[in-house]
């Protein structure tokens, strides 16, 4: 028997494109972009959305850079299989460009309402609390480009300490349920943190079409004007409370005056905490809030570990210092006080020690002329008195003491009363701040929010609506297995080396497991063309349950349906 003769076999990779594909088709992005934005009419190829989402692509893979993405369209098969009836080069950075500007002139809020509107509904994400961080974004050149439209890139507080490059301000909200991504917004370069959150609660009012959500962020959200503006238009927030003059006051005698406190477990640890009220004045106007004091054993923890490192640096530091009393810019009373100042401030020690500057002066005898004396005669001498400074440091164990007492002791602050919010809801609720925290550190780092490439600033802002998208692809990815996992309640095995039954997985590792997943076409004696996939592996199939994705998704015929 003759065997049959196989010719051009072509393969390529297709890695987890059909499941990217999968989920772009169920968030509906590239429709709703083509629904909202209008197309000019000699675009006949490459239509908004799917421009859209070919960035938010690029953005998963790091290709930040606009022209890089047709190099990547063309040495990868990513983007064919997401587009099987585009090209490698309509990807240019022109076409790109024009989608970035259409979206900004569109109204970029307007746009990322529908957008996550629909992917809360498709994925029923809850949003009953809302967290709310900002950070800074660092662009690398001049940027002087001179607009009136989009943000103006500028020098500001730069949170990586780059005084040196201009930046934008990026203000992230997530919600609760998983830090899925709520809503996005970029601030000029300079601008405060606290000017950026009412904004964005007034955002989510018109994402979420309710008022009764929890706000919680950092402290720069318990501004009177902001706390006074929340509370007026009906919203709740929750924020630990600045340590200004009047609300450490208030802060410290309730920790003197406070009654018995309640015991509220967290995790393997009992912390606690009690409440007291607290009334602010804004515009002649009186608000009745609550203060929150809770006491939490890693923070006492770590602080008591803080007092004690200050402690151990200022004896040092005063050790120190007293080998170079009384030479060079030490021989007076008030550069040794300045100096002893500077130790206990930089070691945040003030009120934890005193110290006393005595002068032991001593005479010196020296000659009243210069040079030696004539042979046989005897040198005139001068009597003169010189300063010899000395320092005594006194520790103060009953403020050690007290200190030691307050540590681990924070105050926050809320509107929202008590019969809704109890003292175990209030901890629970601030601690999920971290949700917003790791999902700004997971753009800085995984996915290389900064430095920015792109040169306009509108387009920035419209590049930064899509880097938002891609960050809620990730988590939406990432929630749907684990809720599969909680369901089933049996993890994935023979995914992490050396781990069984893993419950939380990654994002990022559930895509690597699909890396080698290839595609390919052969000629067949008659010359006809057949297509295949590699077959799938019992972890890919398990994961491809997990993430709700149909194995037919990896099928041939879907994978060159153009439809």
């Amino acid at each position: 028997m003759i065997p049959t003769a196989i010719t051009g076999v072509q393969t390529w990779k297709i890695g987890f494109a059909p499941i990217l594909r999968n989920y772009f088709e169920r968030c509906g992005i590239a429709r709703i972009i083509d629904d909202y934005v209008p197309l000019d009419p000699r675009r006949k190829i490459l239509t908004h959305g799917e421009a859209s989402v070919a960035m938010i692509t690029g953005i998963l893979f790091q290709v930040m850079q606009l022209y890089r993405l047709d190099r990547f369209a063309l040495q990868t098969s990513t983007l064919q299989t997401i587009f099987p009836h585009i090209k490698a080069e309509e990807y240019f950075d022109d076409r790109l460009a024009d989608t970035l500007d259409a979206l900004f002139d569109a109204e970029l809020g307007n746009l990322e309402t529908l957008i996550t509107q629909q992917m809360i509904k498709a994925f029923q994400i809850r949003a009953e609390l809302c967290h709310n961080d900002t950070t800074s974004a660092s662009v690398y050149g001049r940027y002087e480009l001179e607009t009136d439209q989009g943000i103006q890139l500028t020098f500001g507080h730069s949170k990586k300490n780059r005084q040196d490059l201009k930046q934008l301000v990026w203000s992230l909200s997530v919600s609760s349920d998983s830090a899925f991504p709520l809503f996005q917004l970029a601030f000029d370069g300079n601008t405060a943190d606290v000017n950026t959150y009412v904004k964005q609660w007034q955002n989510l009012i018109d994402l979420l079409a309710r008022r009764d959500f929890l706000y919680v962020a950092d402290s720069k959200l318990a501004s009177k004007e902001n706390m006074a503006f929340i509370h007026d238009h009906e919203g709740f927030f929750l924020a630990p409370l600045p340590m200004y003059k009047s609300y450490k006051t208030a802060f410290l005698q309730a920790l003197d005056q406070h009654p018995e406190e309640t015991l509220l477990p967290y995790k393997k640890q009992l912390n606690r905490g009690f409440e007291v009220p607290l009334q602010i004045k804004h515009e002649g106007k009186s608000y009745h809030f609550r203060m929150i004091v809770l006491f939490d054993q890693g923070l006492f923890a770590r602080k008591k570990r803080t007092l004690e490192t200050s402690v151990t640096k200022t004896r040092k530091a005063f050790t120190d210092l007293s080998s170079k009393l009384n030479r060079r810019n030490l021989k007076s009373a008030q550069a040794i006080k300045q100096a002893c100042d500077d130790i206990l401030k930089e070691c945040n020690s003030t009120e934890l020690f005193d110290y006393t500057i005595r002068n032991n002066p001593i005479e010196v005898h020296k000659n009243a002329r210069r040079g030696r004396p004539k042979s046989g005669g005897v040198a005139d001498k001068v009597t003169s008195t010189r300063d010899v400074f000395s320092v005594a440091l006194r520790f103060l164990p009953e403020a050690f003491e007290q200190a030691l007492d307050q540590a681990g002791y924070y105050p926050l602050v809320t509107n929202k009363p008590a019969e809704d919010f109890s003292l175990h809801d209030v901890m629970l609720a601030h601690k999920g701040q971290y949700k917003c925290e790791h999902t700004n550190r997971r753009a800085k780092s995984g996915y290389q929010l900064e430095p920015i490439y792109i040169h306009t600033p509108k387009r920035i802002e419209a590049f930064l609506f899509l880097f938002k998208i891609a960050l809620q692809l990730v988590v939406i990815l990432e929630r749907t297995a684990r809720k599969n996992i909680q369901a089933r309640d049996r993890g994935l095995d023979g995914f992490m080396p050396n781990r069984k039954d893993v419950r939380n997985p990654r994002a990022e590792n559930l895509l690597l497991e699909f890396q080698d997943v290839v595609m390919g076409e052969f000629t067949l004696p008659d010359g006809s063309t057949h297509g295949f996939v590699s077959e799938l592996t019992a972890t890919q199939r398990d994961i491809l349950a997990l993430l709700e994705v149909p194995p037919s998704s990896f099928s041939y015929a879907a994978l060159m349906d153009s439809s």
